[in-house]
């Protein structure tokens, strides 16, 4: 139960609410330590004496005892919720903090279905015990040792049965809790899996219903969530025996204690009342030890799920230079030193976040850049060209520090990125992505997204740049308009052009495009650069693109073949010494004149 101590180090902020769950708990279990002597107290001093005043008497107090427990009852309720969701709420927002701080080769190799998973699902888990869990725990242990106190006092021989009992039921729940807590870990696993499955299907449906795999999706889910079933009826299996052995045990203690109490009391040892209270104290005692039969199922669903948000907090961020790197501005020179990068490898079910750049096998993976050298000064356009898989938007990462290199280095103004602070960096740097991402909420938010104090005019120039104005103010509330989840009501193209205005806003000192105009037409395209042209003449361009008229004006044109730069030159010398470029050119345009300018009317 080591994680699970650690994990409740989440109560500390909460220590008046602890205290005062504390005092509530203990109120009931003292209130119903005191029912049996008053019921003792009614049959021998009530009943056997024909004395009705020792029976009302006895009465009223016990029903005093109920009124207090009742009101106790409802405050420690009180106390336990706001306990269990403060302490899920600082969970949740320290592991979603936490998430934002990872390096992306360690969110690479979870799935966004086991994130979710430790978020919601464990942290659930870990709130469901520290609400219920812990106060069973602590009212069972207050009403063990206090009925196991008062039954000794009462009669020491008798006692021996009821501790007896007590030993055996501890040892039964010690090695259930011990051979059931792996159990839940792998509970939590599938769970992820499962998980997992239902995410991918939902972000890719438009592709499985285009390619008819609707029968595929189902049957990997049903295999998915058979190995969740099996696993929750293999701790089922275990559950099963827990109950009835502590079952047995208690019934035959009290069958015992009938026993040998009933000859006490014909040996005149031992009052009938004795006997009754002593049989009460012995349920008070007992029947907590059934229940926590349910607390040890749950301390051990919460012990796996402790360890498994451990895993995540645990996981080291994003490392950065002590003395870190923050210019007022930055220039844009971008310098390529012989650099080399291997992602890492991931085990595919998010079940660990060990991070390395072997694959299963334990071998090297293969180098996605090796050796990669060149330079863009301050200002100037230079473009990426290469056929799928050449490492082009692996190289881009690079810049922004997305991942770091595993040979070589990479700088930015004569700084290597590594030694640069992250957000100084990623803020003067403006990133198009080849997959775009929009977020819920209005238009106007979403390009300002990088800049969130930006006025309105600011946004309207950012998207008049992006020749993103007109489609919005199309749209039923202009800037105000709601864009849907991934913006599911927008065209590809118009995606395009809201995430080229939000990368434009930040005015950024490099400007990244990942083959970001793909879904625009060539027209639009033209238009786009030749305001990128007007408007950010210092600004250092990066460009992504697999049409040569993207790039054709570029000031150099990087061919990137198998990892390694092939040729370094603009569309005129490429055109002369480098056979990729040529079979790139011909491949578009099927002879080597000039490719046809796309003007554009005013």
């Amino acid at each position: 139960m080591k994680s699970l101590r650690r994990i409740l180090r989440y109560m500390r902020p909460y220590r008046l609410i602890v205290v005062l769950g504390i005092l509530t708990t203990v109120l009931p279990v003292a209130m119903e330590l005191v029912v049996p002597r008053m019921l003792q107290y009614v049959i021998d001093s009530g009943i056997r004496q024909r004395d009705m005043d020792a029976v009302v008497a006895g009465a009223l107090v016990m029903i005093g005892a109920a009124v207090v427990s009742a009101v106790a009852t409802i405050g420690q309720g009180l106390c336990r919720a706001h306990l269990s969701q403060g302490m899920a709420f600082d969970m949740r927002n320290d592991l979603f903090s936490h998430i934002q701080a990872l390096p992306f080769a360690t969110l690479d190799q979870l799935r966004t279905g086991g994130l979710m998973t430790r978020i919601a699902s464990d942290v659930d888990v870990i709130r469901m015990f520290s609400s219920n869990g812990l106060a069973l725990l602590l009212r069972s242990l207050l009403m063990i040792t206090g009925s196991t106190i008062i039954v000794i006092l009462t009669d020491w021989q008798l006692s021996i049965i009821m501790i007896i009992c007590l030993v055996i039921t501890g040892f039964v729940i010690w090695n259930f809790i011990r051979m059931s807590s792996h159990l839940f870990t792998f509970v939590q696993q599938k769970l992820a899996r499962l998980n997992t499955v239902i995410q991918e299907n939902l972000a890719g449906r438009h592709v499985v219903k285009a390619f008819v795999r609707e029968r595929y999706e189902i049957d990997r889910f049903e295999d998915r969530n058979v190995d969740y079933m099996n696993q929750n009826i293999q701790v089922g299996r275990i559950l099963s025996l827990v109950m009835p052995i502590l079952t047995v045990v208690t019934n035959v203690g009290l069958v015992a204690v009938i026993w040998y109490g009933g000859l006490d009391v014909m040996d005149g040892r031992l009052s009938i009342g004795e006997l009754v209270a002593f049989n009460n104290y012995l349920m008070i005692g007992m029947t907590p030890l059934l229940l926590l039969g349910n607390m040890a199922t749950m301390a051990s669903r919460a012990e796996a799920s402790a360890e498994r948000v451990l895993e995540l907090l645990n996981t080291a961020p994003l490392t950065q230079a002590e003395n870190r790197y923050r210019p007022a501005q930055m220039q844009g020179h971008i310098t390529f030193e012989n650099v080399s990068f291997r992602y890492a490898s991931s085990n595919g079910n998010g079940a660990s976040l060990r991070d390395n750049a072997t694959d299963a096998n334990g071998d090297q993976r293969e180098a996605v850049l090796d050796g990669v050298s060149f330079e863009a000064h301050p200002g100037e356009r230079v473009a990426l060209l290469g056929v799928t898989g050449s490492g082009k938007s692996t190289l881009v990462s690079l810049i922004t520090r997305f991942y770091d290199v595993t040979g070589g280095h990479v700088r930015v103004d004569g700084v290597d990125v590594r030694e640069w602070d992250a957000e100084a960096l990623r803020a003067q740097i403006g990133t198009v992505l080849q997959q775009t991402t929009l977020f819920s909420g209005t238009v106007r938010e979403n390009i300002a997204y990088g800049r969130p104090d930006a006025s309105l005019d600011e946004v309207i120039e950012a998207a008049k740049s992006a020749q993103a104005h007109d489609f919005i103010m199309a749209m039923s509330q202009g800037y105000d308009s709601i864009v849907e989840a991934r913006g599911a009501n927008l065209s590809g193209g118009q995606k395009q052009r809201v995430a080229i205005a939000r990368a434009l806003l930040v005015k950024p000192r490099i400007l990244i495009f990942d083959d970001s105009t793909s879904a625009v037409d060539l027209e639009t395209e033209v238009k786009i650069q030749d305001a990128l042209n007007a408007h950010m003449a210092d600004t250092t361009s990066l460009i992504i693109a697999q049409r040569i008229n993207s790039v054709i004006n570029a000031d150099k044109i990087i061919i990137l073949d198998g990892g390694h730069v092939s040729a370094v030159g603009d569309h005129a010398a490429l055109m002369e010494t480098s056979p990729i470029y040529q079979e790139i050119y011909r491949s578009q345009f099927g002879q080597e004149s000039d490719p046809p300018v796309m003007t554009v009317e005013n």
